[in-house]
């Protein structure tokens, strides 16, 4: 255990002398820029249920313990799924299985390094979304340093019972499915249970709970909360202890708290039984060769002209990849959150509507920016070893770059028109915000789908492990930063011909038009330099591209 923790520590320290401490910083900052809203956020719920006189204080903790109950839930679920996935990847496809079992090395302590192992992986972010709501749970609830240790360690059980239950349930998989195709199935269906979150609790509206004139819909959804069968479920015990915690009955607290340690124990013994009697029988199962049934319907095409095979290789490459379509499941989500945001903001002004319509198409231009990330950035990297056939095949390498940019460019179009037609036909713009969303949005995409396509070129990563992999390399980084500028600065550019039509239309004056049309000619001209700049950045860099 002591060689594999140095062994680890090793890599981290060689990644960061490799030059990807810039990643690591940008990583860090965005993390806590989101602890800060997070912050902020529950700063305000628990401090305005704390500061509410007129309830007593038994009214208050119900109020918030079935607040955290919901929060825990959500999160219980995705550390249960995160675990279940970890686990059938660390225990039975990881790369190095093969040299932990050829070492002298137990296989009680390898077995447990990869616990330990999943255990990080699938819980990091569940503790990273927990930091803000534990930290402001205390400030305001259980401030003492006793309480702050007694809401510790029932956190650490409730992870400690997710993470186990998750292990458990993946020794248990693979005895009736393969893991390799297993697996897939479970992220998707991992997405779809998150993306349903996401919506679901936008649908609550929380915004409306903050209402004085709402609190009669806040104690019937509380109220709704009040089923015997979550009882049973450890997000339940750990929002009681906190509140048992803040409500000073330290007997109840250490009940609970036993039958958190009881659960752990029992879940533990369950992971070593099944790592005595049938770990191993099924590792062999899953590494043993099958049969091979599959013939091939392939028949040659004329490449030099045609890229019809090309088009069906995207196509089935991204069909038979779940990591890869099942990322849509994700932007749907998005999307639904996106119209549900324009149906339910309150616009009581022209004014605000019309500003609302101009942030949602710097929205829609930054869920575009996020796809080119996942699909266009890593399309060439992704193409891994088999580059070898695209520099072999009778077909121009130029050629193959402009087929790889209009395959990607022509979705990312639609999608940015057809947010920016769900955002009319939900706020009905006005007839200035269509020419802004014409202005702004195609070449807006159309530079950023350039833009990722030759960051992608640009990688270093001939055979990456997964998208993710590319995505967090140094161009991905990259990519991702020059993006969010773009955006801000687009909007920034842009501001200037808005506020000039809006202020003039409403103090009744003389719209001066030729000012708007040359900041527009202007906006259009600084991004047809940069298209050109790019394209042929990526062009020449793939042209150079050797293997």
């Amino acid at each position: 255990m002591r060689s594999l923790l140095k062994l680890k520590f090793q890599q981290l320290r060689n990644s960061l002398r490799r030059g990807e401490r810039k990643k690591y910083v940008l990583f860090l900052l965005l993390g806590l820029f989101f602890v800060l809203v997070l912050g902020f956020f529950f700063n305000k719920i628990f401090g305005y249920l704390a500061g509410v006189e007129e309830f007593p204080e038994v009214f208050r903790l119900f109020l918030v313990e079935k607040l955290l109950m919901m929060i825990f839930m959500t999160l219980f679920s995705m550390l249960l799924l995160s675990s279940l996935l970890t686990s059938l990847d660390v225990f039975f496809i990881s790369r190095d299985l093969h040299f932990l079992f050829t070492t002298p090395m137990p296989l009680r302590s390898a077995f447990a390094w990869k616990m330990l192992e999943t255990g990080v992986y699938s819980s990091a972010m569940v503790v990273f979304f927990s930091l803000p709501v534990l930290f402001f749970y205390c400030r305001w609830f259980a401030p003492g340093v006793g309480q702050a240790l007694q809401v510790l360690l029932a956190f650490l059980l409730f992870i400690a019972s997710g993470v186990l239950a998750g292990i458990a349930l993946g020794m248990i998989i693979p005895a009736f499915f393969s893991v390799r195709r297993l697996q897939p199935v479970l992220s998707v269906f991992s997405i779809i249970l998150i993306s349903s979150i996401v919506v679901f609790l936008r649908l609550l509206r929380p915004e409306r709970f903050l209402e004085p004139g709402e609190i009669d819909n806040v104690l019937r959804y509380m109220g709704s909360l009040d089923v015997r069968a979550l009882y049973y479920f450890p997000f339940s015990w750990l929002a009681k202890s906190l509140s048992l915690v803040a409500g000073g009955q330290a007997a109840a607290y250490w009940r609970t708290i036993g039958l958190f340690a009881l659960l752990v124990a029992a879940l533990l013994a369950l992971v070593s039984l099944f790592r005595r009697t049938l770990y191993l029988q099924l590792f062999d199962k899953l590494n043993r060769g099958g049969r091979g049934y599959f013939k091939s319907s392939w028949h040659p095409w004329d490449l030099a002209n045609d890229t019809r095979m090309l088009r069906r290789k995207e196509v089935k490459a991204f069909l038979r990849t779940p990591a890869q379509w099942s990322q849509l499941l994700i932007v749907g989500a998005l999307v639904a959150v996106f119209v549900i945001n324009m149906k339910m903001i309150p616009l009581p002004h022209p004014s605000v509507k019309n500003f609302v319509s101009y942030l949602n198409l710097v929205m829609a231009v930054f869920i575009v920016a996020g796809l080119n990330s996942r699909f266009t950035f890593t399309s060439v990297p992704g193409e891994g070893p088999g580059q070898v056939h695209l520099f072999s095949a009778p077909f121009p390498k130029a050629a193959f770059f402009r087929f790889k940019l209009w395959f990607h460019l022509l979705p990312q179009l639609f999608i940015g028109f057809s947010l920016y037609v769900l955002g009319d036909l939900a706020l009905r713009f006005d007839a200035f915000t269509r020419v802004i969303a014409l202005v702004f949005l195609a070449p807006a995409i159309v530079f950023l789908t350039v833009l990722a396509l030759t960051l992608g070129i640009e990688t270093n990563e001939t055979n990456p492990l997964s998208p993710e992999h590319v995505i967090v390399s140094k161009q991905g980084v990259s990519y991702m930063l020059w993006s969010m500028i773009y955006v801000v600065a687009g909007m920034l550019f842009l501001v200037r011909p808005v506020g000039v039509y809006y202020w003039h239309l409403f103090t009744r004056r003389a719209t001066p038009w030729l000012e708007i049309v040359a900041w527009f000619a202007g906006f259009l001209l600084v991004n047809a330099l940069l298209i050109a700049y790019y394209y042929r950045r990526g062009r020449r860099a793939w042209l150079a591209r050797e293997l």
